[in-house]
């Protein structure tokens, strides 16, 4: 089947994408057939390596195979993966609204139940922290839209080799040998790194206030650094007055 609906789990209908090249060389349509089965089956692991074997097999990506294999490793929970599928997916050609469907269900579903995990999911300082000081609920606390590194939202999310991504700024200003996510050696500092514009974009409309917060207090510390300290805390006062519905909002910074 190379285009229509199937159901998801049962409840909500899901685009399966249409092929560019139905007929390129490489492309297996029995394959495709059993991907779609174990997706059916809610085995996703088994229909994203279907579409990744099927797409190594091309001399160019398939857009829709792009978008199919996006969507198993959505469906997955692998968002970082399927960030960068849907990213493949768009250099080719953009997206459409009505091919984002089950990101953004996924996405909501995450965000859902964030909010159902109750108090202390957001680093409140009672009842959370373990006696070392690390309380193995903050890696939890922090979502798939936060910053390992300077555990805040991302801001300009920048995806590294290894699949994990944080924001740009702080992979500029810290050099690590590693990912700190997954320790996977990394080959050194790179200019060539872009922003994850697909998840930037995510970012901007699921988080707009905190979003447009952390932008101000970005600005602010770059304006601190190069000694322009009223300009700098007229960004701060911005930025926490935005961001006052987010806890330790101002935190990270030292000058604050």
């Amino acid at each position: 089947m190379e285009t229509g609906l199937m159901n998801h789990q049962g409840s909500v209908e899901v685009f399966v994408h249409p092929l560019s090249t139905p007929g390129a060389a490489g492309i297996c349509p029995e394959m495709l057939e059993v991907a779609e089965e174990a997706n059916r089956a809610g085995d996703y692991d088994l229909a994203v390596e279907i579409y990744s074997s099927q797409l190594q097999d091309l001399q160019q990506p398939d857009r829709g195979l792009c978008l199919r294999k996006a969507d198993s490793l959505a469906r997955a929970g692998r968002i970082s993966e399927a960030l960068e599928s849907y990213c493949t997916a768009a250099g080719i050609s953009k997206l459409q609204p009505h091919e984002l469907p089950l990101l953004v269900e996924t996405i909501a579903k995450s965000l859902r139940e964030k909010e159902l995990g109750g108090p202390g999911t957001h680093g409140q300082s009672n009842g959370g922290t373990g006696e070392d000081g690390e309380c193995p609920e903050e890696d939890e606390a922090l979502d798939l839209f936060s910053c390992r590194m300077c555990r805040r939202l991302l801001h300009d999310p920048t995806t590294l080799e290894c699949g994990h991504t944080f924001c740009k700024r702080c992979l500029d200003e810290q050099v690590i040998p590693e990912c700190v996510q997954c320790k996977v050696k990394l080959p050194g500092p790179s200019p060539l790194r872009r922003i994850n514009v697909v998840l930037s974009g995510l970012l901007d409309k699921l988080f707009s206030t905190e979003s447009k917060a952390r932008k101000l207090w970005v600005e602010g510390e770059l304006l601190w650094k190069s000694q322009n300290l009223k300009d700098a805390l007229d960004k701060y006062n911005a930025a926490v007055e935005l961001g006052q519905g987010f806890p330790n909002f101002s935190d990270r910074d030292p000058h604050y």
